[in-house]
């Protein structure tokens, strides 16, 4: 029997109330993560109808948040070996997939790190030493990348919704009752 004052039912109490404040948190966090993840698919779904696979996109996205680079560029090289035991794409060994004038030298890196850096909007920051050679490229490839994105995006996106109002209104004549 407890008495009044006992300090074991105050402590039971204090931690039921302590669970229900980390249980609120968690249950607006689940729902927070809910809205995300329909926000996600229906972006996913809009990619999809554009001709992007959702796998394209979590490839890209896996690779671009990689806190090692390295990790999936050894993912893809293991793949084209698989590809290559397959007899699917060409045996590379002792050769080369490529010709040597299609590979990408440092300078085409750093332009092409510079444009994903504008057209993704990220930070104008590009990491090269301020002023260098590889600085002074990538920022103007950044410039670029980010002129692209804000001169095309609103007619890219206009054309999508021309598109999709033009799918609905054919929709709705179908539902009409031609008598």
């Amino acid at each position: 029997m407890t008495t009044i004052g006992d300090n074991s039912e105050k402590a039971a109490r204090d931690r039921r109330v302590l669970f229900g404040y980390y249980h609120r948190i968690d249950r607006d966090l689940a729902a927070k993560v809910r809205e995300l993840n329909e926000q996600k698919k229906s972006n996913r779904q809009n990619a999809k109808a554009s001709g992007f696979p959702a796998q394209k996109l979590d490839h890209y996205l896996k690779s671009f948040m990689a806190e090692d680079t390295q990790k999936p560029v050894d993912k893809h090289l293991s793949e084209a070996e698989n590809l290559q035991w397959l007899g699917l794409i060409p045996d590379t060994r002792g050769g080369d997939l490529l010709k040597q004038a299609d590979r990408v030298d440092h300078e085409g890196m750093v332009r092409a790190k510079g444009f994903h850096a504008g057209l993704n909007g990220l930070d104008r920051v590009s990491g090269y030493d301020a002023g260098s050679s590889d600085d002074k490229i990538w920022l103007e490839s950044f410039d670029a990348g980010k002129s692209e994105y804000d001169t095309n995006i609103p007619d890219i996106l206009a054309r999508i919704d021309d598109a999709a109002n033009k799918e609905e209104a054919s929709a709705s004549e179908y539902g009409q009752d031609p008598f």
